[in-house]
């Protein structure tokens, strides 16, 4: 039998704590929640930290289960602030954090609650769950292979050290991502799972490590007007293409209107930053605090789409991240689109 989450178990008290109401934790992803004669059946999704930044990413997942599935979905996290909260109310998102926040709308309940203060101590797996981590994460959702192969080749596609991948693999088993092997390696228990915690953790602390500069284009003209000079520069090998252009390309779904340029470091002597600047002036582009054509730097050795000869796209899991940022529906419907015909197949449980 399935343990029960703790976080879950905190969350199901604060419910059984109202006035004539009974929740249970049934079989799978579902809690029964019933109000005198009335009972609902609500599957859950366990995120343990959301913040005003990953609830506006979060949001997809679950319209997206919602369109599926033809029910909601309830959101079961440790903490929710009121800007994270706020946001889902206006999505008609249902919660139940660990502090007794609680938004549920169905037949069974209407209740909301907020203002609750933070439980105290600190998070177990925001605390575990580093930039670095996060690089480990991406080579493991890439390679699920990867974990058969040595500590060293593991650091170098990653571009971390050797103790931070043994420390990374510690974390990840010990939030329950992955799982230890008789043979001492590790495999990935649930790789949807750790493909939402590596999208949101993209989203809220890798990216924003990782912008060098944004631009726009100059003079009167289009990001339309600027997008083949965009491919042939990264034909030419100067970065790869991600974002909307990149995703456009790969999926022939999307008139694109933004990008995201994943900077090769060639050159020692000269950094991201300088590199960034020569590329633009050369493409006729002129730094935006709110530029569409973003720059990032690489990281590791692996962000190159390395199959079906898509040598100038990054790759597929870097273009789905981005895509969630975009919230407009085509954007989401191509973020659907990458998942199943290129990032699920990476999973070596389907």
């Amino acid at each position: 039998m399935k343990q029960e989450s703790p976080l879950l178990r905190e969350c199901l008290d604060h419910l059984n704590a109202l006035p004539d109401i009974e929740a249970k934790n049934g079989d799978r992803n579902w809690i029964t929640i019933r109000n005198g004669e009335k009972s609902v059946d609500s599957a859950y999704k366990i995120q343990p930290d959301v913040t005003g930044t990953t609830a506006e990413l979060i949001i997809p997942y679950f319209q997206q289960f919602e369109r599926n599935n033809g029910e909601k979905i309830l959101l079961i996290t440790r903490y929710l602030s009121n800007r994270a909260i706020d946001i889902l109310l206006e999505k008609k998102i249902e919660f139940i954090d660990t502090a007794g926040n609680i938004y549920l709308n169905n037949p069974a309940a209407y209740i909301l609650i907020r203002g609750q203060h933070r439980p105290k101590g600190n998070p177990l797996s925001r605390s575990k769950i580093t930039v670095t981590t996060l690089k480990l994460i991406y080579i493991l959702l890439k390679f699920p292979h990867i974990l058969q192969a040595t500590v060293g080749d593991i650091a170098t596609a990653a571009g971390i050290t050797s103790s931070t991948v043994n420390r990374g693999l510690q974390d990840l088993y010990e939030l329950g991502y992955l799982q230890r092997q008789r043979d001492g390696n590790y495999r990935i228990i649930n790789y949807p799972k750790l493909l939402e915690r590596w999208e949101m953790g993209y989203a809220e602390s890798l990216r924003p490590k990782l912008i060098v500069e944004a631009f726009t284009p100059a003079g009167e003209r289009s990001f339309s007007d600027v997008a083949e000079t965009i491919i042939e520069g990264a034909k030419e090998g100067k970065f790869l293409l991600g974002g909307e252009l990149g995703a456009a390309i790969a999926t022939d779904y999307l008139r694109p209107q933004s990008a995201t340029l994943h900077l090769v470091e060639s050159d020692r002597q000269t950094s991201v930053k300088l590199q960034a600047i020569a590329i633009a002036a050369k493409m006729r582009l002129k730094p935006s605090p709110k530029g569409n054509i973003v720059f990032v730097q690489q990281f590791g050795t692996q962000n190159t789409w390395s199959e079906d000869g898509r040598e100038t796209l990054a790759d597929p899991l870097l273009l789905h991240a981005e895509l969630l940022l975009i919230p407009d529906e085509r954007s989401q419907e191509t973020a659907d689109r990458l998942y199943r015909h290129y990032v699920a197949r990476r999973d070596e449980n389907t």
